[in-house]
């Protein structure tokens, strides 16, 4: 990208003008003739275009027209010139973000005006699914929360980032069957983000500043459906279903991660009053894996004694 089109573009100028700024950047001045022969224009073009820049603080009468017979204008220091431009951009384009969510506001209310209003709005198509999902991670203020089941997808997306990155509170309620243990370590290593193990998530969803979420209808890598949840006793419901299931989950850490369904069936036999060797006889392996398994769940669940692990799973709802 020439200097031109870098000014065109990032500071709102016409092309011309910043082609005339440019131009004025490699000499101690010119008249306006001359610039609108370098440039391409006739003399009036020229003349409104350093208007333009003069009116800006970009261009600077070089002397008195009534002295020299024409009127030679010289490019502003870029250094101040550019940056006071900049600033004024950067206030014009915060003005603009701050504007967003009205704008967004009206636009919802002109496209889904009826489906608000009643609690629910269906999304058909995966593309749909997504940019909504993506919609409501950018517009979340406060918290989001986040139910997710196999199968799963590696890594954050930059939408998710983005969230974290505006310190905004992200947890994420896991199903461990299936879940990679390099998505596991990818969660774990996201800064900001809070995730919890619990073994039975019903559908992948999200909820936004307990104002709005979204409930997947299928278990596709690619969801093809889902309900758009807004204001309602339905989204006070799912926001405390979440509140219930992370209450009952376990961190997500490198103990919990080897807690999978060998290590709840050793659990829930060892609850019904069975000894090792009749648990491995149960699921066809060695009293050394059984062992294991129920030193893996004492980690997990930070108990002291095989009794303690059994009532917190009890309490969990594992077993």
């Amino acid at each position: 990208m020439t200097p031109e089109e870098s000014l065109a573009a990032g500071l709102g100028l016409a092309e011309p003008a910043a082609a005339i700024y440019v131009f004025l950047l490699d000499r101690e001045a010119a008249t306006s003739a001359e610039l609108a022969a370098a440039c391409g224009l006739d003399p009036d073009e020229a003349r409104g275009h350093l208007g333009w820049l003069r009116d800006h603080g970009l261009a600077l009468r070089a002397k008195a027209e009534s002295l020299t017979g024409a009127d030679e204008w010289a490019a502003a220091a870029p250094d101040h010139a550019l940056r006071d431009l900049v600033r004024r951009r950067e206030s014009s384009l915060f003005d603009v973000r701050g504007a967003l969510p009205a704008l967004q506001d009206r636009f919802h209310q002109a496209h889904h005006g009826m489906a608000s209003r009643q609690g629910l709005e269906h999304v058909h198509g995966w593309e749909n699914v997504g940019n909504r999902y993506h919609r409501i991670l950018r517009d979340a203020q406060q918290e989001i929360v986040l139910f997710d089941h196999a199968p799963y997808t590696p890594g954050a997306a930059p939408t998710e980032n983005s969230a974290l990155e505006r310190d905004v509170r992200f947890r994420v309620l896991c199903d461990p069957t299936d879940l990679p243990r390099q998505l596991a370590e990818e969660f774990a290593a996201l800064k900001g983000l809070e995730a919890r193990l619990h073994p039975d998530i019903p559908f992948r969803g999200v909820i936004a500043d307990r104002r709005i979420a979204l409930v997947t209808m299928d278990r596709e890598p690619q969801n093809r459906s889902a309900l758009v949840i807004h204001p309602s006793p339905l989204l006070d419901s799912l926001a405390l279903l979440f509140d219930a299931c992370w209450s009952r989950a376990i961190p997500l850490d490198s103990d919990a991660i080897t807690l999978e369904a060998q290590g709840r069936q050793v659990l829930a036999l060892l609850a019904a009053g069975l000894k090792d060797e009749a648990v491995a006889r149960q699921l066809d392996t060695t009293t050394r894996t059984v062992r294991r398994r129920v030193q893996e769940a004492l980690m997990a669940l930070n108990a002291k004694s095989r009794f303690h692990a059994g009532v917190e799973a009890s309490r969990r709802g594992w077993v």
